[in-house]
């Protein structure tokens, strides 16, 4: 159990690598990078969307892009704690990591309460953002004992 409490951290490293990488996709792609989203919140593609109202889809790429930068901040400023700080063991990166799973579940909460376009999948940050905040909260738990037990700073 040492040996995975010791090397847990990796797992949210690989979760912010993932983060700063479809942020990217975002920023390069912007609407294309993932049809589904738009499909599944309200039952159009891309293209319909913007043959709907160029105007309107070309805001929604602008934010979208918007906040694949975000994404890749956010990303790189997880990747930041986990190399300089949780690794060392520093509580206030363990308490500070737990915004992850928060934010994963606001994300599939923002999706649930907005709605699935009828006769849809849902898309999928609803589902990537669930299973990321349970991930992430079950690899912080395994972690607690490095930060709060008798080795902890």
């Amino acid at each position: 159990m040492d040996g995975l409490q010791r090397n847990a951290w990796w797992g949210l490293f690989a979760t912010a690598v993932l983060t700063v990488l479809f942020g990217l996709g975002d920023v390069i792609s912007g609407v294309a990078n993932d049809a589904a989203v738009p499909l599944g919140i309200v039952g159009r593609t891309p293209a319909q969307l913007e043959a709907d109202g160029p105007l309107a889809y070309r805001m929604y790429d602008l934010t979208l892009r918007g906040g694949g930068l975000s994404l890749v901040m956010v990303g790189a400023l997880m990747a930041a704690i986990l190399l300089f700080s949780f690794r060392r063991w520093q509580r206030w990166a363990w308490w500070t990591m737990w915004l992850l799973p928060a934010w994963a579940f606001a994300v599939a909460a923002g999706i649930s309460l907005i709605g699935i376009a009828p006769g849809q999948e849902a898309p999928p940050p609803l589902v990537s953002g669930v299973i990321l905040g349970i991930l992430s909260a079950a690899i912080l738990l395994v972690s607690a004992p490095r930060f709060f037990g008798d080795r902890a700073n």
